[in-house]
């Protein structure tokens, strides 16, 4: 299993889309996806730096059919939290889903078939959003409850943050994510997208 706050320290948002990894960027805002060295090692000093306009995004195959997206750059806002770009990311039948940590909150953002969903909170493990059919279904068969009622159960007790994020992204996607999914290449480039 992976932890993203130890993979990324504080800051950083990660999004599962249908697709590879080369359309799901273009989706996202990145005009010339290209291969990007060192990638993760570039997006830390591009944060530190301040490195010109625009958000690096990387991204990955994460599974047959499903690209993954890594920001470290959220001073202007998280393009996987765009609404209008999740919704995009999920149309035509599929689910798009975004995992977000700032200092105040951690969330797991959804949207499906072209429509943003609602949205999980991981501190509490409550989720919300009326039309969050699905993707609702899925969350409280993991064990979050909907809205302000309710406790964690079944596979959702006595999980950290970290497992608990991993839980909800697997209910939804059905992707388990692991750390060596974070090694080797990485596709990317720069999205103005929200910016």
């Amino acid at each position: 299993m992976v932890d993203f706050a130890e993979l990324f320290g504080e800051g950083w948002c990660v999004t599962l889309a249908p697709g590879t990894a080369d359309e799901v960027l273009v989706r996202m805002g990145v005009t010339d996806a290209a291969a990007v060295p060192e990638a993760l090692d570039l997006a830390t000093r591009r944060l530190v730096d301040g490195a010109g306009p625009g958000v690096l995004l990387l991204g990955r195959d994460a599974s047959a059919g499903w690209a993954m997206v890594v920001e470290l750059e959220g001073t202007t806002g998280w393009v996987g939290l765009n609404t209008t770009v999740l919704a995009a990311l999920s149309a035509g039948g599929g689910v798009a889903v975004s995992a977000c940590e700032d200092p105040d909150q951690l969330i797991v953002q959804v949207a499906q078939d072209g429509t943003e969903q609602g949205w999980l909170d991981v501190v509490t493990g409550r989720w919300f959003g009326d039309s969050l059919s699905t993707a609702g279904q899925t969350f409280a068969a993991a064990g979050f409850p909907y809205g302000t009622e309710g406790a964690l159960s079944g596979r959702a007790v006595g999980l950290g943050l970290s497992d608990r994020l991993l839980l909800a992204l697997r209910a939804v996607t059905g992707i388990q994510l692991k750390e060596d999914l974070f090694d080797g290449p990485w596709l990317g480039g720069v999205s103005t997208v929200g910016v």
